[in-house]
């Protein structure tokens, strides 16, 4: 099977299990999360053994799942267990200096718990906005939004992966200028543009199917946010397996790769799409400035 039909295989099974997902919210939610963090930095550690870097398995693992844990319990206790984090790993390899040790063991080990638990761990953060009374009476009173956490990570996602659709089906047919040659030789300005175009029908149309809880002129400043944020994270995940010497990070997706393959966009526009939704509550006057 070619890889063009693997992909739309793939997407046919997926995209209703991940909706379900969604809807559910929750515990199974936040289980899913950290299924994909689990899978992240196995795929990470596995890119750091491959160029021979040092790397603390347990620890990344440990202190990238806790942080989505974290961010279940409350905005607070996430920031709270980042410090934390990022204090204890440092202590622990500094102390292991004196053994041997070097501090690049710490420098990647932060790296990759920043890079796909924290990042990461913002999904259950914008999945679970309506927790915050201020947010919930407004979405509801003045959106018509019962539940406005399954809104947004609708709306991100649906942008996110409509946008790579697009860009894929527009580079490959116009795309002549490259974009970043020397990191991603596959993108194209044109291909970008149509993501970014892709992008912005896919805001307006979940919008609309939502009842319009957005203005026009939120919706398409939040769906081009999301289009160039995904393009940056893919980017970025392109130059670290360009680093790595390596075409995938794994093979779990079928037709897509690895894990950090598929949502490289997503772990960067999870995180810009839930300050994005705290800028557009405070502007609104649901949450204090």
């Amino acid at each position: 099977m070619s890889n063009f039909w693997q992909r739309i295989l793939t997407a046919a099974i997926a995209v209703p299990i991940l909706y379900a997902i969604f809807r559910i919210g929750g515990i199974i939610y936040l289980l899913f999360i950290m299924a994909l963090i689990l899978f992240g930095q196995i795929e990470f550690q596995k890119l750091l053994r491959s160029r021979n870097f040092p790397d603390e398995k347990i620890s990344g693992i440990a202190f990238s799942l806790l942080l989505a844990l974290s961010a279940y319990m409350g905005y607070l206790y996430f920031m709270m267990t980042f410090t934390g984090a990022v204090v204890l790993i440092l202590v622990f390899e500094l102390w292991k200096l004196r053994e041997g040790g070097t501090v690049q063991r710490a420098g990647v080990t932060l790296f990759g718990v920043i890079y796909i638990g924290w990042l990461l761990s913002h999904a259950i953060l914008l999945r679970d906005i309506g927790d915050m009374g201020a947010v919930r009476e407004f979405a509801l009173g003045v959106q018509g939004l019962k539940d406005p956490g399954y809104f947004y990570i609708f709306l991100t996602v649906a942008c996110t992966f409509l946008n790579d659709t697009g860009a894929y089906f527009t580079g490959l047919r116009l795309g002549k200028r490259k974009l970043a040659p020397a990191i991603s030789p596959g993108k194209t300005v044109e291909g970008t543009i149509g993501g970014i175009i892709a992008c912005i029908l896919t805001g307006i149309i979940v919008n609309y199917g939502f009842g319009s809880p957005l203005n026009s002129d939120w919706t398409i400043f939040f769906s081009i946010l999301i289009a160039v944020t995904a393009v940056f994270g893919d980017l970025v995940e392109s130059a670290i397996k360009r680093g790595a010497g390596i075409k995938d990070t794994g093979d779990i997706v079928p037709g897509h790769g690895g894990v950090l393959d598929r949502f490289d966009s997503l772990m960067f526009v999870f995180p810009v799409s839930y300050y994005f939704v705290l800028v557009y509550y405070i502007s609104g006057g649901a949450i204090p400035g």
